[in-house]
């Protein structure tokens, strides 16, 4: 999730789908049908698109297509689609986004304005589950072993879970599949490091990427921007990533 007042960006299709909310003025998306005027955007994964924006003070939210949360949302969006929101619907929340807007959330309280908003989109429950013990060391281990090489027929071993009962346990378990999960462990690290301060060619490497090419190419194919928008001298825009559990 981050805020900006000056989101400009080239046609672009991107893995995550977006909930972009103005604070104020109109936020202009354009696709190929041509250019519309939205102050709540629900744009769905893979659609080309760009946002010419500058001076609209905005928050946007990107969601993973593949975790439990846009789950319970996709039926409102499709892949290459933007739908218009009501904005009344998000009022009761415009406070907490200026909050987030001028820096004023830490990540706990972005975290809850993240469920907030998906829950606006479309009411769901919480993912209740018993998480599996196993699943929760996996989890944890996987955290503190980035940025080794990970095999996935050697990560259940210990625990004696064959590789494709681990995948199907992850999934249930943690409402994210195992290859996203490591991808996202990953990229995280390496925003660590970036807001540690460290430049973009060692928290690449840090985070087990090849180079900082590897990691700018895999952070645009996943949001739809380079990192440069968010972390170091050239930043715009201001960043909070929502774990949603202390796993995650």
């Amino acid at each position: 999730m981050f805020a900006t007042n000056n989101m400009q960006t080239d046609f672009h299709s991107h893995y995550a789908a977006t909930l972009a909310i103005s604070l104020e003025k109109e936020i202009m998306i354009e696709t190929e049908l041509g250019k519309q005027f939205y102050r709540v955007a629900l744009v769905g994964p893979n659609t080309h698109h760009r946002t010419i924006s500058p001076g609209v003070e905005m928050v946007a939210l990107l969601i993973d297509p593949e975790t439990y949360e846009f789950g319970s949302i996709s039926k409102h969006i499709s892949s290459g689609e933007v739908k218009h929101l009501d904005i009344q619907n998000f009022l009761p929340l415009m406070d907490s986004l200026k909050a987030l807007y001028y820096g004023d959330l830490n990540d706990t309280e972005a975290t809850k304005l993240q469920l907030s908003l998906l829950r606006t989109v479309y009411p769901f429950d919480t993912l209740e589950t018993n998480i599996d013990p196993r699943i929760q060391k996996i989890a944890q281990k996987i955290r503190m072993e980035i940025p080794n090489s990970i095999r996935m027929k050697e990560i259940g071993k210990d625990f004696s879970i064959s590789e494709d009962r681990l995948i199907r346990l992850f999934k249930e378990n943690l409402g994210i599949p195992l290859r996203r999960y490591l991808l996202w462990v990953r990229i995280l690290r390496a925003v660590k490091e970036l807001k540690a301060g460290n430049n973009l060619t060692d928290a690449a490497h840090a985070a087990g990427f090849s180079d900082s090419a590897h990691f700018s190419r895999t952070f645009k194919e996943n949001f739809g921007f380079i990192p440069s928008l968010f972390f170091g001298h050239l930043k715009t825009a201001e960043v909070r990533f929502c774990e949603p559990n202390e796993i995650l």
